[in-house]
């Protein structure tokens, strides 16, 4: 005779699988995590400040990712497995998602408005500075002018400043011209500067802008994909009406 082989036992149906409570737990974890970044970020806060506004805004949309893989997590397997106190919180979190694209969605024309006036600002302080810088050659300038060329070129080799050729027969013109063509690389420099800061400026400007409007309907779907967990209760009341007695 033939020994039959001992029956492996069934799992019982009330176990939880091990895989999806801990992708949950780690769910939460993360959530939790980037409330407390977020939180750090946001105060103390400074508003109509339109430096602190930007660079907020780009820290938060910086860290979005955390928050939507932390969204899959928990929502991954909707009501299965799930323990009594996870019921709340779940729709809790519906609405949190939802509440939390739209602020997202509000920060683009935040953001626009921002970048607006911070590129207007950073446009003025650069012309102050070289408003400054040209006072002061011009300042220069006059004090040459009002000298004589005797008096230029007795100052310039009392500095140990030897001039030869031309230079030594109109030292007044040279200067002069040296004068004139350092105005004009200043005013190159100007210009330069000027398009490096609107380019990063705009560079960031475009990248949070986009993020966050990408992200702000990425967590209204959520909202929109988990209304399960908004109506879950009145589901299994109605399963339970519905289910013949035993």
């Amino acid at each position: 005779m033939t020994q039959a082989q001992p029956e492996s036992p069934t799992p019982s149906p009330a176990s939880k699988p091990f895989s999806p409570v801990l992708l949950r737990w780690a769910g939460y974890g993360l959530l939790v995590l980037t409330t407390l970044d977020l939180f750090t970020i946001l105060f103390p806060p400074r508003f109509t400040n339109p430096i602190w506004e930007f660079e907020t805004m780009g820290a938060i949309v910086e860290r979005v990712p955390v928050p939507l893989l932390a969204a899959a997590l928990i929502f991954f397997g909707e009501m299965q497995f799930r323990s009594k106190w996870e019921r709340p919180v779940l729709k809790f979190l519906s609405w949190v998602s939802m509440l939390f694209g739209i602020f997202l969605l509000l920060l683009v024309p935040l953001g626009v408005t921002n970048t607006l006036r911070l590129n207007s600002q950073s446009m003025d302080l650069i012309s102050n500075q070289f408003s400054q810088q040209l006072e002061q050659v011009a300042a220069f300038e006059k004090q040459i002018n009002d000298a004589s060329a005797e008096q230029i070129k007795g100052f310039l080799e009392s500095q140990g400043v030897t001039l030869e050729g031309d230079a030594a027969r109109a030292p007044k013109e040279q200067m002069l011209s040296q004068l004139s063509q350092f105005k004009e690389r200043m005013q190159e420099q100007v210009e330069i500067e000027k398009a490096s800061r609107r380019n990063r400026l705009m560079e960031s400007s475009a990248k949070w802008n986009l993020s966050a409007l990408i992200s702000g309907f990425l967590f209204i779907y959520i909202w929109h994909l988990t209304r399960w967990a908004r109506s879950a209760k009145k589901k299994r009341s109605k399963a339970s009406k519905t289910q013949p007695a035993a």
